[in-house]
């Protein structure tokens, strides 16, 4: 923990002083306790004195509003929507990356999210929070001033909460690949939770997406209470190789630009946000668990479904994700140890995956079964092109499992066929 004297010597840098109130123009600020509770809102930054003096109060981070205010000392919590669409300017976009167990996971997802907002024509600030997570801006002069006849600044937080679940669905692949890369594969990276219900990227970082009016983020050069590191904006090119040392306040040096964008380069992130997010519908669950009634016989090869013979075939996406879908499926249709070994890794020599990568899988599959990932989901299967609502498929099958099974028995003469047992005896 931090000293007074040390808290006040941080803040009354000159170089500090000037990224805060740069910042801060323009938007609410406020001063936050040790303890993580603010000072009384609204309030603003204007001179180097209104820092210091928060400071002497007891302030040891500061946080600033997402929009931008024509007064901020004019906010209230008895303001009307109305009202405040009338006092707000305009907004910036902040992606706030948390990380829930290790900084390494919020900085693999900001790498990804960071590259995806380049593909889109968008060049992003971003910034250290402080803990384990991670800020990427786009500031307000990104994007249009008005949208369909209407002005942005009124379309808050509709707007920016619809980017935000944009680019969380487009790049969710990705931070799952990135994350399995990370710790070394798909059971590596679960078995850091207690128990894990469904494959998903954002059961290990939260990209925050329900932001409300007068939303705040950690100021760019604030202390954090908890760590007592900086929240250090960082160059882009360094982002990969950031480590939380640097943020250390005697460390830190003010040269990383925040909040700054090209007029209008949002423009096509902000659209194509805004159609996506019109024609959503709700992701369904993923079964993860073995049923309790166990179908007993081998399934060949050849009653697979169209989704697994393509992802034996070889796929140029969604490679080492597929490796937990191969292993799982195998097990589930009741393939031998060996017989699952020498598949695997003859379909991981065809896909060009490190056999130290393969066998890892393999090692740690053994010691658990699951079902292989359902139908339903976008990440395993249609998002890397394995499934375009294949008619071959049975009927009401949910999980590649299912149809497999299914075929094999319809293949074999009536008299032999067998239900698939429902884990209960008959009386």
């Amino acid at each position: 923990m931090l000293s007074p004297e040390e808290i006040l010597k941080h803040y009354s840098s000159q170089q500090i002083q000037k990224a805060l109130l740069s910042v801060g123009r323009e938007r609410e600020v406020v001063g936050a306790f040790t303890d993580g509770s603010y000072m009384k809102r609204p309030d603003n930054l204007l001179y180097p004195k209104d820092i210091l003096e928060r400071v002497k109060r007891g302030a040891v981070a500061f946080h600033c509003s997402v929009e931008h205010w024509t007064n901020p000392l004019q906010l209230s919590t008895k303001l009307s929507s109305t009202e405040l669409d009338e006092l707000r300017k305009s907004w910036d976009l902040i992606i706030d990356i948390d990380s829930k167990i290790k900084l390494e996971h919020g900085r693999t997802a900001a790498v990804v999210i960071v590259d995806f907002l380049k593909e889109i024509g968008v060049q992003p600030t971003v910034k250290f929070s402080g803990r384990r997570g991670f800020h990427i801006a786009v500031s307000a002069e990104a994007f249009p001033p008005a949208l369909d006849f209407k002005s942005l600044s009124s379309r808050y937080p509709e707007a920016p909460r619809a980017i935000c679940r944009f680019i969380k669905e487009k790049v969710k692949g990705r931070i799952f690949d990135a994350l399995v890369e990370t710790e070394g594969g798909v059971s590596a990276l679960t078995s850091l939770l207690p128990s894990v219900s469904e494959l998903n990227p954002y059961l290990f970082v939260e990209v925050e997406e329900n932001w409300g009016s007068r939303h705040l983020f950690r100021a760019p050069y604030s202390l954090h209470s908890g760590t007592w590191l900086v929240s250090l904006p960082i160059r882009l090119f360094k982002l990969r190789s950031f480590s939380p040392e640097q943020a250390v306040p005697e460390k830190i040096k003010v040269e990383a630009p925040f909040l700054e964008s090209k007029v209008g380069e949002g423009t096509e992130l902000l659209l194509q946000s805004l159609d996506w997010f019109a024609k959503i519908k709700p992701e369904p669950a993923m079964e993860t668990k073995k049923p309790k009634g166990k179908f007993s016989e081998t399934v060949p090869e050849q009653y697979f479904p169209p989704c697994i013979k393509k992802m034996l075939a070889g796929l140029p996406d969604g490679r080492k994700r597929s490796v937990f879908t191969i292993i799982s499926f195998l097990q589930s249709v009741n393939w031998g140890g060996e017989q699952i070994e020498k598949r695997v890794l003859e379909w991981g020599r065809t896909v060009g995956l490190p056999e130290r990568f393969v066998r890892t899988q393999l090692k740690w599959h053994s010691r658990t079964e699951r079902l292989p990932p359902n139908c339903e989901n976008d990440l395993f299967y249609k998002s890397i092109g394995l499934c375009a609502g294949e008619v071959h498929c049975a009927q009401g099958c949910k999980n590649p499992v299912n149809d497999a099974i299914k075929g094999y028995l319809r293949s074999k003469p009536r008299t032999e066929k067998k239900p698939i047992s429902s884990g209960k005896k008959r009386k």
